[in-house]
């Protein structure tokens, strides 16, 4: 009986091949746009996480205590010395990362950590001729830092190497373009501080990251520590994890072992994460409402089907077939079609990543890059193929529950269609 019951399904499709293949097109339409939608934003989306994941740290300590020191009052509780103090003037103690060493030392014995790298930073102003740009300052100890942020890697005109010997400065793609500097020029680093120092021009990186790359400069900490004002001091630790994934868990970790705030990059990036989320569940809604639409036709056309073959299902159920056969039949019918669609959609869905993917376009937002930006994942597949099916079963079931109730009885006798 199973096999009469696909040989009828398979029948009646056949049959009504225009309206079948309408709602095969359908199904095809929703999984192309499933698959295409979703490999454009999560290229996107892709490209920025992995590039900010190379350049950045996955953990970041910075040189604010959590547990600061108590108000000047508490301090003198045992002893009356005054009622209310009206203005404590605020600390001239420069912040400061106590025993960066040895809190390096004990973070790469921690398992999950890769690296981990101290560094300091902050504004400063670059000059070359009558030139001035501002600029995000970076004092580093290149070796130690190429191992957490493989900055070497990025280097496109010059050398890393010779950062290490404490000589010159790294600039980004960005700022060298803004300033007009060129590997082996002499730029005068100043800070607000008014120190200066005349440093030469060893390498020009381009991180892909066109707001990192028009900002960033590195310089050896010890320069940084000279321009800044701030001898000996270090102002924050960075750490590459090997799981980057459990970063948050490893930022409350580190807080409650060294008493500084420490920040996820998941923290870091939380505004670009939130939006991510927010555009893939406004993908899904639109890509849900374009299956849901070719559902309905799906559905439709099963019911006017019904409708038409109401005299056919008496005559079936007349001859042995049972309430169970006919729903299996259009049951058949709602899965072949969604099936046929969604494979379309799937062959056809990848072959527009493809071609989206060979399209040249210059992207200089969050990101670089000189091809459109698309992320060919195997899972969009059978998602939108196992969406796609499940839709079309879901709709095909109210019309062939409706013809399994037929009775041939009623049929024959007239009282229905």
């Amino acid at each position: 009986m199973s096999r009469v019951v696909l040989f009828i399904a398979l029948r009646q499709l056949w049959d009504r091949k225009l309206l079948n293949g309408i709602a095969v097109l359908g199904v095809m339409l929703g999984v192309i746009v499933l698959i295409a939608i979703n490999g454009i934003m999560q290229g996107f989306q892709t490209k920025f996480l992995d590039n900010i994941l190379k350049i950045s740290p996955h953990v970041t300590i910075f040189d604010k205590q959590l547990r600061p020191a108590a108000p000047l009052l508490a301090r003198y509780a045992d002893d009356f010395v005054t009622a209310r103090v009206s203005h404590e003037s605020p600390s001239d103690r420069q912040l400061r990362i106590s025993r960066p060493n040895e809190i390096v030392r004990a973070l790469e014995r921690l398992p999950n950590v890769a690296a981990a790298s101290a560094l300091l930073n902050g504004s400063a102003v670059i000059a070359l001729g009558s030139k001035q740009y501002p600029v995000d300052l970076r004092g580093i100890e290149p070796l130690t830092q190429d191992r957490v942020t493989p900055i070497s890697q990025y280097v496109k005109v010059g050398a890393y190497r010779p950062l290490a010997n404490g000589e010159g400065i790294l600039l980004g793609n960005g700022v060298a373009t803004r300033i007009g500097a060129k590997v082996d020029d002499i730029l005068t680093v100043g800070s607000p501080l008014g120190v200066s120092k005349s440093l030469k021009v060893i390498g020009i990186f381009d991180s892909g990251i066109p707001p990192v790359d028009a900002s960033r400069v590195y310089v050896s900490l010890h320069d940084a520590q000279t321009i800044l004002g701030k001898p000996d001091v270090v102002g924050r630790i960075e750490v590459k994890l090997i799981d980057t994934d459990r970063a948050m868990g490893m930022a409350e970790q580190v807080e409650r072992m060294f008493g500084y705030d420490a920040e996820s990059w998941q923290e870091t990036n939380a505004n670009f994460l939130a939006l991510f989320r927010q555009q893939n569940t406004i993908i899904g809604f639109v890509v849900g409402a374009i299956l849901m639409v070719g559902g309905f036709g799906i559905l439709a056309i099963q019911i006017m089907i019904v409708l038409q073959k109401t005299r056919d299902i008496a005559i079936l159920r007349s001859v042995g077939f049972h309430r169970r056969d006919i729903l299996v039949a259009f049951l058949l019918q709602g899965f072949l079609i969604s099936l046929i669609g969604g494979l379309l959609g799937d062959g056809i869905g990848h072959w527009v990543l493809v071609a989206l993917g060979r399209l040249k376009t210059k992207q200089e937002g969050l990101v670089k890059s000189e091809y459109f930006l698309v992320y060919d994942d195997p899972r969009f597949y059978f998602y939108g193929l196992a969406f796609a099916m499940a839709v079309g079963l879901v709709a095909s079931f109210i019309p062939a529950w409706r013809g399994s109730r037929v009775e041939p009885v009623d049929v024959l006798r007239g009282q229905l269609g």
